[in-house]
């Protein structure tokens, strides 16, 4: 397909994705009824698709703002104006019989004008964040907060993680390379990798196949790097979801210990249960009956609570057009439950590690403020704010010890 041909199918899919399908639904879709589509083809829309939802409210504010209605189209118009000259996207237009019309004169001055345009507005649109969320992310992040949410606009870095269990980074990386596979080594986080060519080949190649690396975002591999988490000691991943933290944790201890994994809902361990053979992990699954067993006796329970996402929106940007103020309020309420439910598991001299793949206070600094409000016998002990000028995706991370 020529470039201008997956700017077509990406417009079918961004038009069934405002509808309100969820995005891996509608290219799915679009995927299963488009057999001529090849791999490189399905690679390429889908970067497509990502950058506009990534960039959505950038994207057609200058439109809405000349009283035009969100669509696929415009958004496309919009993407491709940013990647093309002028004349040479027209011509592209004009060329593909598929393409549902070329934009009229006033869309080609919205074009011209848009760089101007998105100068004069305010900064959550953009640099494409909900404007409810401004106060929070403006507090956390203070003067970093566009440079921050510039990054969000932007592609995610593809970061591994050596498994321990299985090898070593030097070897590992000297495998990847073989399979044209190059990685450089990151001193920020002992284990990691970032791939720097061939990441279409990474879950294909041997080493992935064979468990020597996981595919983890560099700032979740470094929340799960502290002191507290050693060989021998029983450590309980209390929201263990698909594993990838909990899989960090076993590549660390090297098999040398208790690692336990719960889940609220038993239907997301399911995953785990592969991964941990792939990778070689000794991991215990529990049940809601089971955490009886081990109340108030383990050294390490980890706790990455459900959030807004707001630190992984460049890998996820639905999440943030799909955040409500009524949903975050129903994250904080869960947030602060499973902390306390979590924290009922780990024993005197023992550690609670809370953490959020956010960016917004409410999720981090003040839920750990309420927690240790209600519970003295907790002590704080660090707490740490990740984001893609220092690391990879942003994550907050407390670290609270259980003193009586």
């Amino acid at each position: 397909m020529r470039p201008i041909s997956r700017a077509v199918a990406a417009i079918e899919i961004i038009d069934d994705y405002l509808t309100g399908k969820p995005i891996e639904v509608a290219l799915k879709s679009w995927f299963r009824g488009s057999r001529f589509a090849g791999s490189s083809d399905r690679y390429s829309i889908r970067d497509i698709i990502f950058e506009v939802l990534r960039k959505r409210k950038s994207l057609i504010f200058p439109f809405e703002l000349r009283g035009y209605k969100e669509n696929g189209r415009l958004l496309i118009l919009s993407y491709l104006a940013d990647h093309h000259k002028k004349d040479e996207l027209i011509n592209e237009i004009k060329k593909n019989e598929y393409f549902p019309k070329p934009p009229n004169s006033n869309e080609i001055n919205i074009l011209e004008e848009k760089n101007q345009i998105l100068a004069k507005a305010p900064s959550s649109i953009a640099f494409d964040y909900p404007s409810f969320l401004a106060s929070g992310l403006s507090q956390s992040l203070g003067a970093d907060l566009k440079l921050v949410m510039k990054k969000m606009q932007e592609r995610a870095p593809l970061y591994l993680r050596v498994n321990l269990i299985k090898s070593q980074k030097p070897e590992v990386q000297e495998k990847l390379a073989g399979e044209g596979i190059l990685c450089s080594g990151l001193s920020i986080a002992t284990n990691a990798l970032q791939v720097i060519d061939g990441r279409k080949l990474v879950k294909s190649s041997r080493s992935y196949n064979s468990g020597m690396i996981e595919i983890q975002d560099l700032s979740s591999q470094i929340m799960c790097d502290l002191p507290e988490i050693i060989e021998g000691g029983r450590i309980l991943d209390y929201c263990a979801g698909g594993g990838g933290k909990t899989l960090a944790i076993a590549s660390t201890i090297m098999n040398r210990g208790e690692l336990l994994a719960f889940d609220i809902n038993q239907k997301r361990l399911t995953e785990l249960i592969s991964r941990a053979n792939r990778a070689g992990a000794k991991i215990k699954l529990l049940n809601i009956l089971d955490l009886k067993n081990y109340r108030s006796s383990c050294d390490v329970v980890f706790v990455d609570a459900p959030c807004s996402g707001s630190g992984i929106w460049r890998r996820d940007p639905q999440a943030k057009w799909n955040l409500t103020k009524n949903r975050l309020e129903e994250l904080k309420e869960n947030q602060a439950k499973l902390l306390k439910e979590a924290s009922c598991q780990v024993k005197v001299g023992g550690v609670v590690i809370y953490v959020v793949c956010s960016l917004l206070p409410d999720e981090g600094d003040a839920q750990v403020n309420l927690f240790l409000m209600q519970n003295p016998n907790f002590r704080d002990l660090n707490r740490s704010l990740l984001h893609p000028l220092v690391a990879g995706d942003g994550f907050f991370r407390a670290v609270l010890k259980r003193v009586s």
